[in-house]
C-alpha cells in the first residue's frame, strides 16, 4: 500500500483530491516584479503549491553552453527571491522549488522551503542528492530522459540519506511535447517498479485544448499530483511559453480539474448514492399482480409480470413466493410483498 505524504497541512495519496503545482519556472522572463505577479496569479487560482525555478548561473553551466546568455538575463538575485517567496509564505499555497546547485540548496533551506523538486539533470549527481535529502524535505523527483538505473540509484542515496517523502514526477521533456510522447500508461508501470506516490508534469502545446485534457486524464491513471506550467502572456512568446497556459487559462483549468477529478471516485464498493437510490426504485422491475388475485389464493406465474412498478421483490426471487397463498387480497398492478403471504 503507498503511503500518502504529508506537506503541513496538504496530503498526497490516492484518498486525497489531486495537488494540484503552479509552474512558474522562468516564465518571469528575469523580472522579479513579473514573478510577483505571476504568484498572485497562483495564489488567486487556489493552487496547493507554487513552484520556482532558482540557481546561480555560473554554478549551473559553462559559458560554452547554448543557455549560458539566456539563463544569466532570466537568473533573479537571491534577494529578489526573498520579495517573491515572502508572497508565496503568506498565502495559502506551499512554497516549492526546482533547485539546480549546492549554493540555492542552502539558499532555499535558509528559506525554509516546504519541498524541493530535484531536476533530472541531477539525477546522477550524488552530492547535490545528499545535499537536499540532508535537509529531511519532501522530494519530487523529476524522471525526464533518465533510465530506470538511474533512478533507482537516486532513490536509493536519498533514502540512505534520510529523505522520507520521495514522490516521483513522471513527464516529458519536449517543448512542446507530441502528444504520443505523453505515455500516461507509464504512470501505472513506475508506481508499480518503485511503490512511490506518482505525479505528472506536461509540456504539450499550451494553446491546444489539450493543454487541459491530459493533465486531467493522468489523474485517471494514478497521478496523485499535477504540476502545470503558465505564463502571464502566450502572446509574446516569452521563454517557456511553449508549453505554457495563459494566465486566465491556467484559472479557468484550476476549476475545470477540480471538478473533473470528482468523477474519478474510488474502486471501492460503496454504497449507493441518493440518485442511484431513486434510479433504482424507478428502474428496476419487480414481481407484479397482472390482476385481481382474493386472498386465499395460490400465487403461479400467471398472476404476475415483472415490471417496473417502483419497489418490490425482484424477479429472481419468484420461486420463493410461487405455490404459496395470498393472506390477503391483492390488486391488480400492486406490487407483491413478502407480507402478503
Amino acid at each position: 500500500m503507498i503511503k500518502s505524504v504529508k506537506i503541513k497541512n496538504k496530503i498526497i495519496g490516492l484518498e486525497h483530491p489531486t495537488f494540484l503545482i503552479a509552474e512558474m519556472a522562468c516564465a518571469h522572463q528575469g523580472d522579479v516584479n513579473e514573478a510577483c505577479r505571476m504568484v498572485e496569479i497562483a495564489i488567486k487560482a487556489n493552487v496547493d503549491a507554487i513552484q520556482t525555478q532558482i540557481f546561480k548561473n555560473e554554478l549551473e553551466l559553462t559559458p560554452l553552453h547554448e543557455d549560458w546568455e539566456l539563463n544569466a538575463q532570466l537568473e533573479l538575485s537571491y534577494k529578489e527571491w526573498e520579495k517573491i517567496i515572502k508572497i508565496i509564505k503568506k498565502s495559502n499555497s506551499l512554497f516549492f522549488s526546482s533547485v539546480y546547485d549546492l549554493e540555492s540548496v542552502k539558499f532555499l533551506i535558509d528559506q525554509d522551503v516546504d519541498a524541493f523538486k530535484i531536476h533530472s539533470s541531477d539525477i546522477s549527481n550524488p552530492e547535490m542528492l545528499i545535499a537536499i535529502a540532508k535537509s529531511k524535505k519532501p522530494i519530487f523527483l523529476s524522471t525526464g530522459a533518465s533510465k530506470i538505473e538511474e533512478l533507482k540509484k537516486a532513490i536509493n542515496i536519498l533514502r540512505k540519506n534520510d529523505t522520507k517523502d520521495i514522490i516521483l514526477m513522471h513527464g516529458y521533456q519536449g517543448f512542446p511535447t507530441k502528444i504520443e510522447d505523453s505515455n500516461l500508461k507509464f504512470i501505472k508501470t513506475f508506481e508499480k517498479l518503485f511503490g512511490l506516490n506518482i505525479g505528472f508534469y506536461d509540456h504539450v502545446d499550451g494553446g491546444s485544448i489539450l493543454s487541459k485534457i491530459i493533465p486531467i486524464m493522468a489523474i485517471g491513471y494514478g497521478a496523485q499530483v499535477i504540476e502545470k506550467h503558465f505564463i502571464m502572456s502566450r502572446e509574446e512568446k516569452g521563454i517557456d511559453y511553449q508549453s505554457s497556459l495563459h494566465s486566465q487559462n491556467f484559472m479557468e483549468f484550476v476549476q475545470i480539474l477540480r471538478e473533473s477529478e470528482k468523477a474519478i471516485g474510488t474502486d471501492k464498493i460503496r454504497d449507493f448514492t441518493e440518485g442511484e437510490l431513486k434510479y433504482r426504485e424507478y428502474a428496476k422491475k419487480c414481481i407484479v399482480a397482472i390482476k385481481d388475485i382474493p386472498k386465499g389464493t395460490k400465487i403461479s406465474r400467471d398472476l404476475v409480470e415483472f415490471l417496473r412498478n417502483g419497489i418490490g421483490i425482484s424477479p429472481d426471487e419468484f420461486e420463493k413466493i410461487e405455490g404459496k397463498i395470498a393472506n390477503r387480497d391483492i390488486k391488480k398492478y400492486n406490487n407483491l410483498s413478502y407480507d402478503n403471504f
